[in-house]
Order: structure tokens, then C-alpha cells, then sequence
């Protein structure tokens, strides 16, 4: 016979470790709604790994509480535990996965760029005039002293070298769209946004000639040759990424060019140039327009993981970001020349950063996106 002494010390101890699995249990939800809720920090970070150790402790407890129990009761509540176990785990991964794409991809925000650990990979400025057949009247711009001129011309190169890395960037994203059988509209608008950013490169760099004089343009770009990413892993896994980068190069970097832009076209003292940069805004807005189509289609391929995904991403997302601009910009005194001062960017880069948080906390329902024309309005 059993001695009762001992059974009630088996019940006391099988009761200790059902609580202590349901403590765990509530603790990682507890854990995984304030990592929704709170605005991302180091300590959400911190929070999103104590779920999935929380949750797995909550299970080790959980079956270790039905030690005596009959096999078919034991199978039963082991499996219902695995798949909530699961369920959260495999939530705050996916969010973490998106964190750390977003982490790399957030930095140096001018559309869509190749990048290597973060650091967008841009071609050298040489000698040449084939990116600078565009004639340009200077304006208002012709009556700048030299050194003012000379600063100009260097920062619209440079704004031309972003635009020309752009061209590979969405030659990426077509192959990248391709390899996950991507529709033919999402295909089209990815080829006529690289047509698009040829087209702001010539601008940019025939404006830097009309300034300074000088025939350059953008050289070979040979990092990006050696940095074209590759699918490993699940599928789910490549539309998680690709929605991550869309997510921030294309929603949050181009739709705020598109957003920066817009402005400064109506601040341009001279004609001609404020025609071009209303122009590249509209092409800016449309591209991030495509931007979200792209992010849309894999949610609806990939499911809950690639939403666990974007918000990850979302959380990584600064509420604040450095312009990269020169010094002489950086007061918005070169406005009037079509270049943004700080005070313009980092308006509307928390526009846009809300924006797209927005975005993001309303795709638990999405569906496919309608890409079934070609033409795309960006989204209010």
C-alpha cells in the first residue's frame, strides 16, 4: 500500500508545478503584449527573449506536473501545450528576425540601396559626361559665389550616387520577387521604378556639371556585384525579408524622399530646378507606393510569420535619424536650391515613421494586394 503521507506530498508537488506553469504561461503572453506595446527600445528587446524562455520553462513544468497521469490524458494536455508553446515562441523569433533585417537595412535612409552589414554601397564619382547630356539652367543658381556652388555641385553627386545605386537595388528586388514567383505587375513596377532612378541620376549629376562645370558621373559599382544576396532557408523565411526590406527601403526611405521632395519643389527659387525635384518626388512616391504593394503580396503568401516579421521591423525603426546632409545644408539655408535642410528631414521622417507604424499594426487582416494594373496610388 501507498503511504498517504506521501501521496499528498506527490499532490502538493504536481500542484506546485501546474502553478508554476501557468505562471509561465501568463508571464510569456504578459511579456510578448508589452513587447507590442511598448515603442522599441533596448529593454523591448531585452523582453522579446524572456518570452520564448518563459514559455518553454512554462511547458517543462507543465509535463513535469503530469508525471502519474494516464498516457491518452498525458499525450493530450502535452500536445495542446506544445502548440501554444510553439504559437509564442515562434512569434517573438519571427519579430526578432525582422528586428535584426530592419537593423540592417534602417541606416542611411535615401531609398531603396544595396547594402553590405548595414552600409549602403555606393559607386566612385569619375570623369565622364555620359551621365550628363541633360542641359540644365542654373536660374537663380548662376548667381551663387564659387565656394557656394562648388559645395552644391558636390552634394547633388552625391545625392546622384544614392540614385544610381538604386538602379541595382530594384535590379535585386525583380530578381528577389522572380525566386519567390512574384505576379507580373509587381515585376513591372520594380523594372520602371530602375528605369526611374537612371533617369534621377542623369538629373543629378547634369545639375552638378551646370554648378561646377565638371564631366563626372558615377563609376562601376563592383561591391554590389559581390554582395547580391541569396535565398537560404525557408520560404517564409525569404518573404519575411523581402518584406522587411521593402518595408524600409521602400515604404519609410522612399516615401520619405517622396515626402521631402514634395516640399522642397514648392520652396525652389528657380523654375527649372524645382520642376526636376517635383518631379523625382512623384517618382519617389510612386516607388514607395510599390514599396508597400510588394510588402502586402508576401503577407498574403507568408502569413502571420512575415506580420511577426514587420512588426520586429517596426519596433527596430528609430523615432529620430541623422541627415546626411553637408554642413551647408544642414540649416536649410540651401533649400531654396532644392536641398533639405535638418529641421525639413527629421519633420518628415517622424511623419513617415508614423506612417508606416500604422501601416504595420493593421496587417493582421491583409490580403493580396490588387496588382492586377500596373498603375499604383500610393496609399493615404
Amino acid at each position: 500500500m501507498s503511504n498517504p503521507a506521501d501521496e499528498r506530498t506527490l499532490r502538493s508537488a504536481v500542484t506546485r508545478l501546474g502553478n508554476l506553469s501557468l505562471a509561465g504561461f501568463a508571464l510569456a503572453v504578459g511579456l510578448m503584449a508589452l513587447v507590442f506595446a511598448l515603442p522599441y527600445s533596448p529593454l523591448t528587446l531585452v523582453l522579446a527573449l524572456g518570452v520564448p524562455v518563459c514559455a518553454i520553462s512554462a511547458m517543462v513544468c507543465g509535463v513535469r506536473a503530469l508525471h502519474g497521469k494516464t498516457p491518452s490524458m498525458r499525450l493530450g494536455v502535452m500536445w495542446q501545450a506544445s502548440v501554444v508553446v510553439f504559437g509564442i515562441v515562434g512569434g517573438v523569433l519571427a519579430m526578432l528576425y525582422g528586428a535584426l533585417v530592419a537593423l540592417f537595412t534602417v541606416g542611411g535612409g535615401r531609398g531603396r540601396q544595396i547594402r553590405s552589414f548595414g552600409r549602403a554601397l555606393l559607386a566612385p564619382v569619375v570623369p565622364g559626361s555620359a551621365w550628363t547630356q541633360d542641359d540644365i539652367a542654373l536660374g537663380s543658381c548662376a548667381e551663387l559665389d564659387d565656394s557656394t556652388r562648388q559645395a552644391l555641385a558636390r552634394q547633388w553627386r552625391e545625392n546622384g550616387r544614392t540614385e544610381h545605386a538604386s538602379v541595382a537595388a530594384f535590379a535585386e528586388l525583380t530578381r528577389e520577387l522572380m525566386v519567390l514567383g512574384a505576379p507580373p505587375a509587381l515585376l513591372a513596377s520594380a523594372q520602371r521604378d530602375a528605369l526611374d532612378e537612371i533617369r534621377h541620376t542623369e538629373l543629378c549629376f547634369a545639375l552638378a556639371r551646370a554648378l561646377d562645370g565638371k564631366e563626372e558621373g558615377p563609376g562601376p559599382l563592383e561591391a554590389a556585384g559581390r554582395n547580391l544576396s541569396g535565398h537560404l532557408g525557408s520560404r517564409t523565411a525569404a518573404l519575411a525579408s523581402l518584406a522587411v526590406s521593402s518595408l524600409i527601403d521602400g515604404v519609410l526611405h522612399e516615401g520619405l524622399s517622396a515626402r521631402v521632395l514634395a516640399r522642397l519643389a514648392r520652396r525652389c527659387q528657380d523654375a527649372e530646378v524645382a520642376a526636376m525635384v517635383k518631379t523625382i518626388a512623384a517618382d519617389e512616391g510612386r516607388h514607395a507606393a510599390h514599396g508597400w504593394d510588394v510588402v502586402r503580396w508576401c503577407v498574403a503568401e507568408g502569413g502571420v510569420p512575415v506580420v511577426h516579421a514587420l512588426r520586429g521591423a517596426a519596433k527596430i525603426v528609430a523615432d529620430q535619424a541623422a541627415s546626411a546632409q553637408s554642413e551647408g545644408a544642414k540649416d536649410g539655408s540651401w533649400e531654396r536650391h532644392g536641398i533639405h535642410g535638418d529641421a525639413l528631414h527629421d519633420e518628415e521622417y517622424a511623419k513617415a515613421v508614423a506612417d508606416l507604424r500604422r501601416r504595420v499594426a493593421n496587417l493582421w487582416t491583409v490580403t493580396a494586394p490588387d496588382v492586377s494594373r500596373h498603375t499604383h496610388q500610393a496609399e493615404p
